[in-house]
């Protein structure tokens, strides 16, 4: 199996955080970096979801400042929603504000003791950002930085004092909205990231089991891992193509391929590229289909080519009637 490259126009680098952050789900939470992980654990002082110290709820990775993660919440309501929860979810991390905030949707029927209008806050304590290994130095800062401390500013400080809890959430909440599951798991994608990817996927399922960019998405995530038949399992599910989506035949004849049915490749690359499909210039997510199906491609696009001239054919067949 091909692996994607990272294109070098594309930056994937995020904050590297570490320290102490609190809010209303999970009161104060330790946030510390695994690699290119972000982890949060309880530190059991309480919140509205009380979890036990050093239970871990967050994961994820930064995009940006645009954080791919999943958070545990606990929930009550109807009874198969009494419990903790792990949730897939979009955060955004704001810079200026030390505000992680996300958004999401919560089955049917549940709610969550920790959670304000469906929403996760953490807000850093301290003040600036702490980075991963200047713990010591931000924990001096900390204490340097808090409101009875002199500064050579007074006036800003001042002047910033008055900004409340939600204008710091505004100021953080636009990006969540912008930005889609889907359009995340794409960009996932075509990085090769495909179990990250595939969660993406998977929440934009829960809200519309059809999603046709979420179906072609869950098989590329399988391709991606090697795994032909959970791609067709989840491109079989889209029971009509749409004519403006060629590119769902071009998938198909990738993981018919895989799968070793190499009969149902040629058919199924002609559609595709009859109903105009542009493997010359390909999705960023595409990238890997073109390249396993390079040869394919070629042969099927000489047939259409010899298709498109019956004049010659005819011509040359002339010779041969009766």
């Amino acid at each position: 199996m091909t692996a994607l490259s990272v294109t070098s126009g594309l930056a994937w680098a995020g904050p590297k955080l570490a320290g102490p952050y609190m809010g209303d789900t999970y009161g104060q939470v330790d946030l510390h970096m695994v690699g290119e992980r972000l982890v949060g654990t309880s530190a059991g002082s309480g919140g509205g979801c009380k979890f036990p110290a050093g239970t871990e709820v967050l994961s994820g990775e930064f995009q940006g400042n645009v954080l791919v993660a999943t958070v545990q919440v606990c929930l009550s309501g109807v009874p198969e929603c009494v419990g903790a929860r792990i949730f897939p979810v979009l955060a955004v991390y704001n810079p200026q504000s030390s505000v992680i905030t996300a958004r999401f949707r919560l089955p049917e029927g549940c709610h969550s003791p920790g959670l304000k209008d469906s929403q996760l806050l953490l807000r850093g304590l301290g003040g600036a950002p702490v980075e991963e290994g200047e713990e010591e130095g931000a924990a001096s800062g900390a204490q340097g930085s808090a409101p009875d401390a002199a500064t050579d500013e007074p006036e800003e400080a001042v002047a910033a004092a008055p900004k409340s809890p939600e204008a710091k959430v505004a100021e953080a909440r636009p990006p969540v909205v912008a930005t889609s599951p889907v359009s995340m798991g794409l960009q996932l994608l075509a990085v090769g990231k495909w179990e990250v990817a595939r969660s993406r996927f998977e929440a934009a399922l829960l809200e519309d089991a059809r999603n046709l960019d979420a179906l072609v998405g869950m098989a590329g995530c399988h391709l991606g891992t090697g795994n032909s038949s959970k791609a067709l399992e989840s491109l079989n599910r889209i029971s009509s193509v749409p004519a403006g989506r060629p590119d769902v035949y071009a998938w198909q004849a990738y993981a018919h391929d895989m799968a070793g049915n190499k009969s149902r490749v040629p058919y199924l690359l002609r559609r595709a590229l009859d109903l105009g499909w542009k493997p010359e210039e390909p999705k960023p997510w595409e990238a890997a289909l073109v390249k396993a199906l390079a040869g394919d491609i070629e042969q099927a696009r000489q047939a259409k080519n010899r298709k498109r001239a019956p004049g010659r054919e005819s011509a040359g067949a002339g010779s041969t009637s009766p």
